[in-house]
């Protein structure tokens, strides 16, 4: 387990992407996602993630593994995590949210840190703009029963018009339809084949009436299926792709990585906001 330092949180601060949420779209290019391979941190760090990939799953299916998986994390790290991410889990689409006053789904929540986030960014947005007539209700659902005990314990709002909930095992299988207005789920599809993602797709559309927001990994490791086409997917179940980058996992550094903690190596991402074809 990760145990962060102040200058680890300080070292992440500085990337600047609290005060540009945006900051990886403007400063990717193909070029550096190209030249990440000249980068020695990252070829080391690739080859040990393909490694540690390939000891979770052994001759298993990787979902198995991820159901099972008994991962408790300390606030400290959770926090880290979560710091750490923003950097390419970004609020595309999230003023749509904010908006709107909504109820919206985390379909593999984790130990719920975009739930947080999207709590956060939701009250951030209402206070700055002076909307009091609003409420927010966010589910998390996770396969993992682990990871729900990690969200239950660690997320908290402090605004009476926002409110969650945390449900383990297949929350999907039960909810009715149109049950939210927005839908979303992070480094969720990227481990599903195609036969499993058409199956996913088809129940978040039924599910879902306004619009999704995805992020998903498009680098190949064991156990992933990486999707640039991904639009095609959700077009098929009624979703029209408004806005897509294509962005690195951290900021880019020719010699070291940029993470002071050395999670994982400079991953290539997807942010994709989809509406709903009404």
């Amino acid at each position: 387990m990760i145990n962060p330092s102040i200058k680890d949180f300080e070292k992440i601060t500085s990337w600047g992407h609290l005060e540009e949420p945006f900051k990886a779209v403007q400063e990717y290019s193909k070029r550096k996602e190209e030249f990440r391979w000249l980068n020695p941190e990252h070829r080391n760090m690739f080859i040990n993630y393909t490694k540690t990939r390939f000891g979770y799953i052994g001759n298993e299916d990787f979902q198995d593994y991820y159901k099972i998986a008994n991962k408790p994390i300390e606030e400290k790290a959770w926090k880290y995590l979560m710091l750490r991410k923003a950097w390419y889990v970004m609020p595309l689409g999230w003023d749509k949210i904010a908006k709107n006053g909504t109820k919206i789904i985390d379909v593999g929540c984790g130990d719920g840190d975009t739930v947080q986030r999207i709590i956060d960014y939701v009250d951030n947005f209402w206070n700055v703009n002076n909307i009091k007539n609003k409420k927010l209700h966010v589910v998390g659902t996770d396969l993992n029963k682990s990871r729900i005990q990690n969200a239950k314990k660690h997320v908290r709002t402090n605004n009476k018009n926002i409110t969650f909930e945390f449900q383990a095992e297949n929350f999907l299988e039960t909810i009715e339809n149109d049950s939210f207005d927005y839908s979303l789920f992070t480094g969720v599809i990227e481990l599903l084949n195609d036969q499993q993602a058409e199956q996913f797709m088809k129940r978040i559309s039924e599910i879902t009436k306004s619009g999704t927001y995805i992020v998903d990994l498009l680098d190949k490791f064991p156990g992933g299926t990486p999707r640039e086409n991904l639009d095609k997917l959700l077009k098929k179940y009624h979703f029209e792709v408004n806005n897509r980058h294509v962005i690195l996992s951290e900021p880019f550094d020719i010699d070291v990585l940029s993470d002071p903690l050395k999670i994982w190596p400079i991953l290539s991402e997807q942010n994709i906001w989809a509406d709903k074809i009404q």
